[in-house]
């Protein structure tokens, strides 16, 4: 190839190129162009200084918030204590309401259990000998097992039989002499508790629940 037709060659090589660069610059006008639209035509110093505005604006803002959050924060803490202190109320008052039921539900267990061994107490006193053998074992037992559920909430009888009578724990019902007495195998004393005719009940903390009804002796001179 001569050099004549290398020049023709390039020459239109060039000719293929320029169009591709003039595209190029064409794109990067066109986002210059774009980016002035965009920046209202300011210049990139004004721009600058705006954003700086701007990020402090902001910074504002965001401490503005923190502060804002924290102020709400000391407000609401101390309506969640006092929920809490009501929540423990609460749980206070519904401890004290099955405490006062199962108390009422032991009253209740007491006295029908000493009812039932006061009935039981009165069968055997009236029948006399008139009660089998059997039947009088088989109410025994059921006392027996009433006792013990009266022992299982704290409850005890009170052990009064051959005992000096004492009006805390008795009443007595009945005044006997000590001289009237005949056939005993014992000598007898004074204001001694000789027959029980109601059982007398005691708690754990030594509260009398019921006074027992007794038959105690005097000496002749103090009837």
């Amino acid at each position: 190839m001569c050099k004549g037709e290398e020049r023709i060659v390039n020459w239109k090589f060039w000719e293929q190129q320029k169009p591709l660069k003039d595209d190029r610059l064409d794109s990067i006008s066109d986002g210059l162009k774009q980016l002035l639209a965009a920046t209202n035509g300011q210049p990139f110093e004004q721009l600058e200084m705006q954003i700086k505005e701007n990020a402090e604006m902001i910074n504002r803002l965001s401490r503005l918030q923190y502060k804002m959050g924290q102020e709400l924060i000391n407000k609401v803490t101390p309506i969640y204590d006092n929920l809490g202190d009501v929540t423990l109320l609460c749980q206070k008052g519904q401890a004290a309401t099955e405490l006062a039921i199962r108390e009422n539900s032991n009253r209740m267990l007491v006295s029908t259990l000493i009812d039932s061994i006061d009935t039981i107490d009165g069968v055997m006193q009236n029948a006399c000998g008139d009660i089998p053998d059997e039947w009088r074992t088989f109410l025994k037992t059921i006392q027996i097992s009433e006792l013990d559920g009266l022992a299982r909430v704290g409850i005890r009888e009170l052990e009064l039989l051959g005992s000096s009578f004492n009006p805390i724990f008795a009443e007595a019902v009945e005044v006997r002499a000590i001289d009237q007495l005949t056939g005993q195998n014992k000598a007898m004393r004074p204001y001694e508790v000789i027959e029980v005719l109601r059982r007398g009940f005691i708690d754990g903390e030594g509260k009398v629940v019921r006074k027992a009804q007794v038959i105690t002796l005097t000496s002749s001179n103090q009837l």
